[in-house]
């Protein structure tokens, strides 16, 4: 398997807009990036697609994302339920504790 090539792009020049627009002097990659009102991407010039493209400028990184997958349950700890936000396992084991399924069974 070979290794990607990385490119360092650099951007150009700020419209009085805000839009700035990045060239790769490697491959001759060109975009256009939109931060404010949302961001968007618009691809100029494709140059080498299989590359990774990176960038930065006042102290800011632009480059790949890289997932890596994360444990769900620890085996040290008690196996926790699976939830695709972390966040709502405390819920979901509060949620288990409550025994809802018998909840009216009992009479006042």
């Amino acid at each position: 398997m070979s290794r990607q090539q990385q490119h360092e792009m650099i951007m150009e020049k700020t419209s009085p807009s805000g839009t700035e627009e990045w060239y790769c002097p490697t491959c001759g990659r060109r975009m256009l990036i939109d931060w404010e009102p949302k961001f968007e991407k618009t691809i100029l010039n494709v140059g080498d697609d299989f590359a990774i493209h990176s960038g930065a400028k006042g102290g800011l990184r632009i480059g790949s994302v890289q997932a890596k997958p994360v444990d769900v349950i620890n085996p040290e700890d008690e196996p926790q339920p699976f939830n695709e936000d972390f966040r709502l396992t405390p819920w979901a084991r509060w949620l288990d504790s409550v025994d809802f399924e018998n909840l009216w069974d009992n009479e006042l």
